[in-house]
Parts: structure tokens; C-alpha cells; sequence
């Protein structure tokens, strides 16, 4: 079962329904006291249980002036209902067919709020009429109980929160785990220990018996029977290359050796088949930035086994994909409804109510749609120069907009592809721009000062519009000595063409017979060769998804030609730009 979605509303500063998708993990980005910690703590709050462990307040944590609502937070999940999740899926067939409905699909979810008397209560289906006749309720009840219960329990959640405490974190996460392993490898030798204290008692009543007291009579026993309980500590040693208490170590050191034993208790908690997510925020907090690149290597790796959410505040903790990435602010609500009328006696206002004269303030939620307007919000809100910081990789490859990476990306991924090595392309960091003209003012003003420290390659279409913008760049760059050159400064991807042309003409002919109004330009010649075409901006999605079914059903490798002399002028770029810097 995995947790795709949250719903969150009257929570804290979050009044209004704000809406987070989880699916790909979540990285959110924003001003301090937002309510970024406040979304973590949401998810978290799902959590709680039907006792509210986690230990709910109205009068905490239920937004301000809102005293007639309540705290709601709904969240989607998917499973697989014929594999691991079967049990849980037919518990939820089960209550369908109590109260006469039928499952759609694999999508569930669970509805959580809490009632004046602080108390969870959660609904698989708030809008549904529950059986009434007294058997069946009885057995709705029974089995929406234990369902909720099983789904909450499935999920192991930890929050790590930015002012950290190593050693409570320690103590929190990781030495349950040593003790239990510990514990495991000593069963074997529980009778030797305890036939050790009943040799001490032994001879301790033996010296109670010489002393007349032979009423009195001593024993050790291990504490609960539990070996777990009876290991009560262990060394965290670091070696650089002398062994030193990890608490000895510095703040940065400390957090990034703890950051490290995340995966491993992931994967106990796996073994035990449970799912984890992990809250981090800002995970970047005490550490030097030369630590940065490994802790950003760990959180990767973590992500491929959990549900990773995350807020920060640094440049290089931002995701390349913004649909990874959310906006959080802390705005004036929204005005909802009309202004009060005039009142029939005497043509005078009434007075508005006092939450109407005074702004009242929200988180409220955004997206991006380029992992620019990210960290461009992001330098917004921190103060940061576009000249100081830009989060650039090793490589680096810039393209015009949202279409160009995610082909790029979605092709470097096919397994038929991964027998060509490219080794500096897959691992270069893409920044795409809202068209080929943001791209050319960033080029402007930055190319100048990265490409002395960066290696960066620039793709262009070669439709008329990226045509006339490779001209301006080179004639602006040649004019203030910066070089810019074809096949090692920039790539272009097929002559008159853009990105989509690099796909065989025969599918893009077919896609406009059938969908003639996703093109705002379209012809071929007397011998029907497509000739240069434009898409509708709107529909490129439209025409990327078309394409990738055309990839998914051919036959053979012969339609990868053109994208492979792309990507294979791109490899030689990076490396000639590599080799630039390294001398």
C-alpha cells in the first residue's frame, strides 16, 4: 500500500483544502513560518490512530477562527489488490457489499477528523449511508475498525524535525533496532545467563542462611523476561581514522551518520513488511556544504525505498522535476462570497463581521512549472543573487521548456537505451525554461560566469524561433569573447525541426490525420516528407504521450536514430567541456 495523496483542511494554518501529491515523494519550498512543518505534521497526524497517540488538540491544532469546523485530512492510497495488499482489498470489498456499492478501482481512501472531544474518526467513505439493520452494522463496524487499523499499521512514520536532537533521534530510531537484532543473537545463550544468576542468588542466600535469616531468599531475573530491556546501550562510533563517540563528533558529522542509518531501518521495517515515510525537515539543517552532496546522495537513495517529504530552505535540496516540488506561503485568505448589502432601513450598511474586516491568513499551496520557478521562489524567499547560487550539477544540460526534458529523460530511461553508456548525459542535471526565450535572457546573464565553472550544454529546436535565438546568442557572445560553439557549447536537435521531429515523420503524419487541431502548422511536400510543423503549446503533452506509444509498440530500434545522434552530441559536448575545465 503506498499513501499517493493528502487532503488537508482547518489544521493549524492550513484553513482552506490544500492538496499534496505524494505519489513521487515531496520536497516543499518556502518562507519561514508558512506551514511547512505544519503539512509534515498533517501527514503525520493521519497517523495518530484511533486512541490520538500523537495527541490532538482543538484547541492547539485546529486553525484559528474556525471554532464551528474541524480538522479534516483525507488521504488516497493504492495498492495491489492481488498481491501484498489482497487482505486489505477484500476487507474493503467486504464493506462495499454491506452497504451495496461496488469498488471502482484500486484508489482508496481514508477520511480522518476530529470531533470536539479531541477524538479520531476515520471513514473509507464519509458520503456512503452505513448499514442500519442491526447485524450487518455490527459487522460494518467490526470490519471498517480492524481495516483502519490494519492500514494504519502497515505504515511506519517518522518525523525528523529541523532542530535536531542526535542523540534523542538516536535513541528514537536506531537502538530499538540494535537492541532487537542484539537480543535475537543472544536467545541462544539465555539459559547460560540465567543459570549465571541463579548461581549468584545461590550464594547470596547461602550467606542469608549463615546469617539466620533463612526466610529471606534472593533472585536475578532478566528484566520482563526481555533481552531487549536487558541491553540498555551501545557505543555510535565514527572512525576518521580513530574511533570517537559520534557525540563527540560536530553537528554535521553527527546528522549525516544518523542520516545514513535511515535506509537501514527502512529495511528492517520492510523486512517486517511495512511501508515507511519519512517527514525530514530540512535536512540540510547543520551541515557544512561539503557534506551536502553526500546527504543528498543518501536522501536519493532513500526515496527508491520510502515515501520521502521534505522541506528546505537550500537551492540543492530542490528536485529536478517540479511536479516533486510545492510552494508554501503564508497569504491572506481569499475573499469568498459578496460584500454585506445595504440594509432596508434607511439605505445604511450593516457592519461587517469582524473576520471580514480583518485579513485572515493561510498556508495556501503552489506548484511550478519549472524546476526554475522553483528555486527561483526559492532565492525569493532567502535573498539569494541569480549570480551567487544556481544548484548546477557536474553537467548540466539546459533545454527550452517542460517537453524537451521530459523526453530527454523519458528516453534515456528506456531499457532498449541503456546500452549506450553516455555517462555524463545521464547523469547531468536538466533545467528547462518556459520557452526558448526565458532560456536565452538566463544565457545572457549567466552563461558567461557558469561555463568558467560548469560544464554546460545548451539544446536548441531547430524550428525558426530556437534558429533565430542560436543566431542572438552567438553574435551577443562573440561581441564579449565567451565562446559559443556548435556541438560543444550548444546542440541542435534537427535542422527546421523542434524536439518532436526527432521522431520518425510517419507517427507525427498519423497523430495529425488523427488529432489535426493539436498543430498550428502542418504540411507535407509533393512526395508526402513531412515538412517543418508547430505545435499548439497546450497540446505538447498530448503529442509526447502519442509518441511514446508509438515507441512502446514498434517493432524494432530503428525509430531511436535520430534522438541517438542527439543524445550521442550532447555526450561529446559535456565531455569536451569537461576536459575544458580540468586544464
Amino acid at each position: 500500500m503506498q499513501l499517493t495523496e493528502i487532503r488537508i483542511r482547518n489544521f493549524r494554518t492550513i484553513r482552506q483544502e490544500q492538496v499534496i501529491p505524494l505519489d513521487k515523494g515531496m520536497t516543499l519550498v518556502g518562507p519561514n513560518s508558512s506551514g511547512k512543518t505544519n503539512i509534515l505534521r498533517a501527514i503525520q497526524m493521519l497517523f495518530t490512530g484511533q486512541d490520538n497517540n500523537l495527541g490532538y488538540s482543538r484547541d492547539q491544532d485546529l486553525t484559528f477562527g474556525e471554532s464551528q469546523n474541524r480538522t479534516s485530512i483525507t488521504a488516497s492510497f493504492s495498492g495491489d489488490p492481488d498481491g501484498i495488499d489482497k487482505a486489505l482489498y477484500g476487507a474493503i470489498d467486504e464493506l462495499h457489499k454491506l452497504q451495496d456499492t461496488e469498488r471502482q478501482n484500486n484508489d482508496l481512501s481514508l477520511s480522518l477528523y476530529f470531533n470536539e472531544q479531541n477524538t479520531p474518526v476515520y471513514s473509507f467513505f464519509p458520503n456512503t449511508k452505513r448499514p442500519t439493520e442491526g447485524s450487518k452494522k455490527t459487522q460494518y463496524s467490526r470490519i471498517h475498525k480492524q481495516l483502519v487499523s490494519d492500514v494504519l499499521t502497515s505504515f511506519c512514520v517518522y518525523y525528523v524535525p529541523s532542530a535536531k536532537n542526535i542523540r534523542q533521534l538516536y535513541e528514537d530510531l536506531l537502538a530499538p533496532f540494535l537492541r532487537r537484532l542484539a537480543a535475537k543473537a543472544l536467545e541462544p545463550h539465555v539459559a547460560a545467563v540465567q543459570e549465571t544468576l541463579k548461581d549468584v542468588a545461590d550464594s547470596l542466600n547461602e550467606q542469608l542462611g549463615l546469617a539466620g535469616l533463612d526466610n529471606l531468599k534472593t533472585s536475578f531475573t532478566i528484566p520482563g523476561n526481555s533481552l531487549e530491556r536487558l541491553l540498555t546501550n551501545f557505543d555510535f562510533l565514527l572512525e576518521d581514522p580513530s574511533k570517537t563517540p559520534l557525540y563527540d563528533k560536530g553537528m554535521g558529522i553527527q546528522a549525516t551518520a544518523l542520516l545514513a542509518s535511515f535506509m537501514w531501518v527502512t529495511k528492517e521495517h520492510a523486512k517486517q513488511g511495512k511501508n515507511v515515510i519519512w517527514l525530514l525537515e530540512e535536512p540540510e539543517s547543520y551541515l557544512h556544504p561539503e557534506l551536502s552532496s553526500a546527504c543528498l546522495r543518501l536522501l536519493g537513495d532513500l526515496k527508491k525505498n520510502a515515501l520521502l517529504v521534505k522541506s528546505t530552505h537550500a537551492l540543492n535540496f530542490v528536485p529536478q522535476d517540479p511536479q516533486e516540488v510545492r510552494g508554501v506561503q503564508f497569504l491572506p485568505q481569499k475573499a469568498e462570497g459578496q460584500a454585506p448589502k445595504e440594509a432596508a432601513d434607511g439605505g445604511k450598511k450593516k457592519a461587517a463581521p469582524k473576520d471580514v474586516k480583518e485579513a485572515r491568513y493561510q498556508t495556501e499551496v503552489s506548484t511550478f512549472k519549472t524546476y526554475t520557478d522553483a528555486t527561483s521562489r526559492l532565492r525569493q524567499f532567502l535573498g539569494v543573487r541569480f549570480s551567487d547560487f544556481y544548484n548546477l550539477g557536474v553537467h548540466n544540460v539546459f533545454v527550452e521548456g517542460q517537453t524537451d526534458r521530459e523526453t530527454l529523460q523519458w528516453y534515456l530511461g528506456l531499457p532498449s537505451t541503456q546500452k549506450h553508456a553516455w555517462p555524463k548525459l545521464r547523469s547531468a542535471h536538466f533545467l528547462d525554461w518556459s520557452g526558448v526565450k526565458h532560456l536565452g535572457g538566463f544565457l545572457r546573464a549567466a552563461y558567461p560566469f557558469i561555463q568558467k565553472e560548469r560544464a554546460c550544454v545548451t539544446l536548441f529546436d531547430g524550428d525558426l524561433a530556437g534558429d533565430l535565438e542560436r543566431k542572438a546568442l552567438q553574435g551577443y557572445f562573440g561581441n564579449i569573447d565567451v565562446p559559443f560553439q556548435p556541438n560543444r557549447d550548444f546542440v541542435v536537435v534537427r535542422d527546421r525541426y523542434a524536439i518532436e521531429g526527432l521522431f520518425p515523420d510517419e507517427w507525427i503524419i498519423d497523430i495529425h490525420n488523427r488529432h489535426d487541431k493539436w498543430f498550428n502548422d502542418f504540411s507535407v511536400d509533393a512526395a508526402n516528407a513531412l515538412q517543418p510543423f508547430d505545435i499548439v503549446d497546450k497540446n505538447k503533452q498530448q503529442v509526447l504521450a502519442e509518441l511514446k506509444k508509438f515507441a512502446e509498440a514498434a517493432a524494432d530500434e530503428a525509430w531511436q536514430s535520430r534522438l541517438n545522434v542527439v543524445c550521442g552530441a550532447i555526450e561529446t559536448a559535456l565531455d569536451l567541456q569537461s576536459k575544458r575545465l580540468e586544464k
